[in-house]
């Protein structure tokens, strides 16, 4: 099982790979070793997979990371699981360190807002998909900006 730690405002690590915004497409596809011919939707993403399950999918432009969406695996920040959890226990688990899981989103059509954080939490029923209140992706954006109060 793939795991990531969020780092908020700047992107995720993974096996000691920073997956930082602003990062140029081809850094990345050589350091987490990209395969051609994956079945991304788009041309402005990357999407990897291991064992056949997918668990990353990374979105460009003009040739700079954007968007990093966590499929699979575990995504943990500060010692907490934020993907590989369900809504009740994320919610409990970011309340006792004074965060907050919205209900609804800002940033995009579906999910729930944290913050804080800066990313943004579905579960299977949030996107129409098995898994009821089990995380099923959570995203993070360079265009996720915390505005000062």
């Amino acid at each position: 099982m793939e795991h990531c730690e969020l780092i908020p405002g700047k992107g995720i690590r993974h096996a000691g790979t920073d997956i930082f915004f602003d990062t140029q497409r081809s850094v990345l596809r050589t350091a987490l070793g990209y395969k051609p011919g994956g079945e991304s939707m788009w041309e402005d993403e990357d999407d990897y997979s291991r064992d056949g399950e997918d668990w990353l999918r990374l979105r460009f432009l003009d040739g700079k990371l954007r968007d990093i969406e966590v499929l699979g695996g575990t995504l943990a920040y500060d010692g907490m699981e934020l993907k590989n959890t369900d809504i009740r226990t994320l919610r409990d688990v970011l309340h006792n360190v004074g965060l907050v899981v919205e209900d609804e989103t800002e940033w995009l059509s579906d999910g729930r807002d944290c913050i804080d954080l800066q990313i943004v939490v579905a579960t299977g029923d949030d996107v129409g998909e098995p898994g009821g209140d089990r995380i099923e992706w959570v995203i993070t954006s360079a265009d996720f900006k915390v505005e000062d109060a």
